[in-house]
């Protein structure tokens, strides 16, 4: 029975298109000359995009704006193009006449180690310090002036008339304006500098309609190559849809709620959100915000997703809808095809376990892989499709059109490319047929038809960029990396096969499978094994695999998350080889070629799968927490003897099963008691990867309940109900110190001593109201007023500590009773709350509530060898310990601490604070007083309500007042200079005070910190100007000056 999936009626006699009705000889030929001419224009406008003229948008930063008060001034890149800073006498004289060393001018803080300007005044001269140069100036006479101008080639310095080249010294870096004079003194000081534009381009008409010319001409070309080879008149059958697409999409659909975050979420989606503040694709964080292009496809069409919500299920469906159209693509148009005569029902289930086992891993989220793998699986089911079909020309204008976007998304979709090199001496084939005009025209026309349509990739690329913005882009990214060359591929491998969440177990099985299929179907065509398992085209689709890995060798980075653009063609492959396998076991006589492809293959996917289980099942940051297997191996499935059992086990239920039949039918069978064995250990881990991804993202969320889980935070944001993680995290400002009303501390091998981290103060002008610093600035404040620690005189020190009486008001059910703690608690020491009455006579113990660290559940990695490193946990920091208001005793109006120390390790020592009463209030209500609000990239996906967050364009980046990290806190690559980081100078100029948080309800369970930022000066007290200039794709700003270049 034919599937109903077949669109075309099989090729059948071959008849020339002059016996199509149609156009005569030379209306034929005059088609084939308008779509040569149509070919080659569309193709050239499409190449000449890059260098087209376009609008560039040069922003111009002035200080001061309007009084000069020293102001932060965060400048992404760290140098602007061109800078000139000019200062009257009356700002140096007044600085001269200042006591000490005077900072008159400087654009980056003192000992910040940055190549900055920095004029001061002292001992009666002048000193300019300009990246590493230094010049002494004189004492300033008559009607003096300094001028201060930089570009890329060098600077000059011009005093009293007097000029000073300083070539190769390139303009400062720009963290901060700032000035130790009054601005009534600094009023004759002016600085203007103009930030690098490379990426704030926009089309001139010119450009559109070169845009559109191509576009057009592509479409035309599409519909000239279906003219030129007609596919004949047939009835189209619409293609049925099973029990097993319906569980596909059942899957995908459950998974948009239920799947892991990928690391790349909340990074790629701010470089979306920001292109409405900086009119491009940048990277926000870092690289200096240098644009994404040329690969940024994706992004734009997320653009038109995030304009209908920022809630982390919606913007997941485009990824689920790429999945389930490649789930399509690879049974209907890949493994279909590939394996004629194929029971359905039992092939389209197999394929479903392997996609599903390739794609859940890798396929969910905004990373571009889920639309590599789309683009190439499209490929190449329509190089096999033109194959057979009569309208083969318009199939390889589809294939043209699919690599030219999939080339278009990422580095890692050139693998498209190479796929139709695999196909390329097939192309050639279908090409060169003859046609009903000269072959040099038909043949001429054909490609010129083809590259035009496949030139759309170059349409989607530069549209909107530039030849020198891709360029510029590309050095900065390879100057900060990571950007790594062919030959360091292995690093992908070590990180997939380590111990966190770049080697979970889900995404070694996708990868590990793939490449124990990828041999074998190879040694299977070698061997001619799939001519007589009738399935002629495998070498294609195992050389189009080969081709995406070879892709990933060529791109900079090595991460893991790249595997996901083997989840279209990974599961065709192993789909296409599990058949390859029960076929030639069964047709190949004498057995022997299949004995060892048994052997070996088997033991191949043995370890193979005992190796992708050996990884644990973890996943990224929140998507981790009540996992099972989070920090273990899979267990049993680790075990190569399992996996080898069920090999031999499925080998001998053949043996036992052919038995049964006489011998002249077992002998077309024996071959199969040998590939069943590596054929049900590649189904059976995958089915098994399957169960364990869909499994254990369900008991995540159970366990949780009704406290956070990204399941949940998914359903609720979905709904409408909630604002994702920042709904689940409570902030713990200061409500109020205790006084000590009783006795005097006891103490035994304790002292007076330790210093806990300072927090911000804040608060709120009524219930339910914003928390805000008191007065708009914020200060860092010590909650405790006393801490005693027994480390006085080294962690060898044991002792006990026995505080006085604290007076203890009534609390609110939101407040909590909160302590101080540093070292270690248990084993081995103790630290205990007791509550007491005073009213009416001595003091009366009425409660005690012992203190504990909670349970850990972000724990490293169980190695089944050599186990935990045994130093794993630290308790060298400062955290919060508390007591809820539900749990002090009824009546007690005072309390104390009671502490014990007797170990003398390293981490045995105890530090403690007087208790204070803490607000529990909810994170929203500190991020509602704060803005705007820097979230960082691993987290920010998870807030889709906040919309506050500091604009990045025009080469500057605003500076947030309030910052959201990971559990690590501070170590950002937006903070770090080595990376690019846009926002680096907020360490330098700022102090950031940690507001102790917890996750509701969910004690140990690590979720980020949030900071409030106190500035050193003014924020963004500088005022920028815009004007449009027309230039060439190829001309703009020069490169960024790093070092060396």
């Amino acid at each position: 029975m034919r599937s109903s999936t077949q669109l075309d009626l099989p090729a059948g006699p071959r008849r020339s298109l002059e016996q199509h009705r149609g156009p005569s000889g030379a209306g034929w030929r005059s088609l084939h000359l308008f779509a040569l001419l149509l070919g080659l224009g569309g193709l050239v406008c499409a190449l000449l995009l890059p260098l087209a003229p376009v609008w560039v948008q040069r922003t111009t930063v002035h200080w001061p704006a309007e009084q000069p008060v020293s102001t932060t001034a965060f400048f992404a890149p760290y140098r602007p193009a061109e800078f000139r800073a000019e200062f009257d006498c009356a700002p140096l004289r007044t600085g001269l006449a200042r006591p000490g060393n005077t900072t008159v001018f400087a654009t980056v803080p003192p000992r910040s180690g940055r190549d900055g300007l920095v004029l001061t005044a002292s001992g009666g001269g002048l000193r300019l310090v300009l990246g590493q140069r230094q010049l002494e100036l004189p004492p300033p006479t008559g009607d003096c002036r300094l001028e201060v101008v930089s570009r890329d080639r060098g600077s000059a310095v011009t005093f009293n008339g007097d000029r000073t080249e300083l070539p190769g010294v390139l303009p400062p870096e720009v963290f901060v304006f700032t000035t130790d004079l009054p601005p009534f003194a600094a009023g004759g000081i002016a600085v203007t500098a103009r930030t690098y534009s490379w990426f704030a381009t926009s089309p001139t008409a010119v450009k559109s309609v070169l845009v559109a010319v191509a576009a057009v001409s592509a479409a035309g070309s599409l519909v000239l190559l279906a003219v030129l080879a007609p596919a004949g008149r047939r009835r189209l059958r619409r293609p049925a849809v099973g029990v097993t697409d319906a569980g596909v999409a059942a899957v995908l659909a459950g998974w948009l709620f239920i799947g892991p975050l990928t690391d790349d979420d909340g990074f790629a989606m701010m470089t979306v959100r920001n292109h409405d503040a900086d009119g491009d694709i940048g990277n926000y964080y870092r690289w200096f915000n240098a644009s994404e292009a040329p690969f940024t496809l994706v992004q734009h069409v997320m653009r038109l997703v995030a304009a209908g919500g920022l809630d982390p299920a919606w913007l997941r469906v485009p990824s689920v809808l790429a999945g389930f159209c490649t789930w399509l693509l690879v049974s209907r148009g890949i493994v279909g095809p590939l394996c004629p005569g194929a029971r359905r029902r039992v092939l389209r289930p197999t394929t479903a376990v392997f996609f599903l086992a390739c794609w859940l891993p890798f396929g969910l989220g905004i990373r571009p892989e889920a639309f590599v793998a789309l683009g190439t699986a499209a490929v190449t089911a329509a190089l096999l499709k033109a194959e057979r079909s009569r309208a083969h020309l318009w199939w390889l204008g589809v294939a043209a059109v699919a690599t030219g976007l999939t080339v278009a998304i990422t580095p890692s979709g050139v693998g498209a490319a190479l796929v139709v090199c695999v196909f390329a001496p097939r192309i050639v084939r279908l090409l060169s047929r003859p046609g009903p005009a000269a072959q040099w025209l038909v043949v001429s026309a054909r490609v010129a038809l083809l590259c035009c349509a496949g030139a759309v990739g170059v349409v989607a690329m530069f549209a909107d960029s530039t030849w020198n913005g891709v360029k510029q882009a590309s050095l900065i990214h390879h100057e900060f990396g990571p950007s790594l060359g062919w030959y360091q591929e292995v690093n992908r491998y070590a990180a997939l096969l380590g111990p966190g969440s770049w080697g979970s177990a889900g995404k070694r099985v996708a990868v590990l499978l793939v490449l124990v299929a990828l041999p074998l179907a190879t040694a299977c065509a070698l061997r001619q094994l799939h001519h007589r398992a009738r399935m002629p085209r495998v070498p294609l689709l195992a050389g189009a695999t080969g081709a995406l890995f070879a892709a990933l060798w060529l791109s900079p980075s090595k991460w893991t998350h790249h595997f996901g653009v083997l989840a279209g063609l990974g599961p065709a492959l192993l789909a296409v080889t599990v058949v390859l396998l029960v076929r030639a076991g069964r047709r190949t006589r004498p057995p022997q070629q299949v004995r060892v492809l048994g052997v070996v293959g088997g033991c191949g996917a043995a370890v193979a799968a005992a190796l992708a289980f050996t990884g644990p099942n973890s996943w990224w940051l929140h998507s981790d927490i009540a996992m099972p297997w989070s920090d273990t191996p899979v267990r049993p499935l680790d075990k190569p003897l399992l996996w080898l059992g069920i090999g031999a086990v499925t080998a001998l239920a053949v043996l036992l099963l052919t038995t049964r039949h006489d011998r002249s039918e077992r002998t077309g069978a024996e071959g199969l008691v040998w590939t069943s064995a590596p054929a049900a250990v590649l189904a059976t881990a995958a089915l098994a990867s399957v169960v364990v991804l869909l499994g254990s993202f369900s008991a995540a969320p159970l366990r949780m309940g009704d406290r956070f889980s990204v399941a949940r935070a998914n359903w609720l944001t979905a709904r409408g109900q909630g604002c994702g993680l920042e709904d689940e995290v409570e902030v713990l400002p200061l409500a109020s110190q205790l006084r000590p009303v009783e006795g005097t501390a006891q103490l035994n091998g304790f002292a007076e001593g330790g210093r806990p981290p300072a927090e911000p103060e804040l608060r709120s002008s009524g219930p339910g109201q914003p928390l805000r610093p008191p007065g708009g600035a914020v200060r860092g404040i010590r909650a405790a007023e006393e801490v005693w620690t027994s480390r006085a005189t080294g962690s060898g020190t044991t002792g006990s500590l026995t505080t006085q009486w604290f007076g203890l008001p009534r609390l609110r059910d939101s407040q909590l009773l909160a302590v101080w703690v540093n070292g270690r608690i248990s084993p081995g020491n103790r630290l205990t709350v007791e509550f007491g009455t005073g009213s009416g006579g001595p003091v009366r113990l009425v409660g005690a509530r012992e203190l504990r660290d909670p349970p850990p559940v972000d724990l490293p990695y169980d190695d089944p060898q050599h186990g935990r490193n045994p130093g794993w946990r630290s308790f060298g920091h400062w955290r919060l310990l508390t007591v809820p208001a539900a749990q002090i005793p009824a009546g007690a109006d005072l309390v104390r601490l009671r502490a014990a120390d007797n170990t003398v390790d390293p981490q045995g020592y105890l530090e403690v604070s007087s208790p204070v009463v803490r607000d529990a209030v909810p994170l929203s209500r500190v991020l509602d007083g704060q803005r705007p609000v820097l979230i960082d990239w691993p987290v920010s996906f998870l807030y889709p309500c906040r919309t506050e967050y500091p604009r990045v364009s025009g080469g500057t980046a605003q500076s947030p007042l309030l910052l959201v990290t990971t559990p690590t806190g501070e170590r950002s690559m937006a903070f770090d200079p080595n990376v690019g980081g846009v926002f680096a100078g907020v360490p330098l100029v700022s102090h950031r005070y940690e507001l102790p948080s917890r996750l509701r309800d969910a004690p140990g369970v690590p979720w980020g910190r949030v900071y409030a930022v106190s500035y050193h000066h003014a924020r963004d007290a500088y005022r920028t100007t815009q004007h449009r200039q027309q230039i060439g794709g190829a001309a703009g700003d020069p490169g960024y000056p790093f070092p060396g270049t």
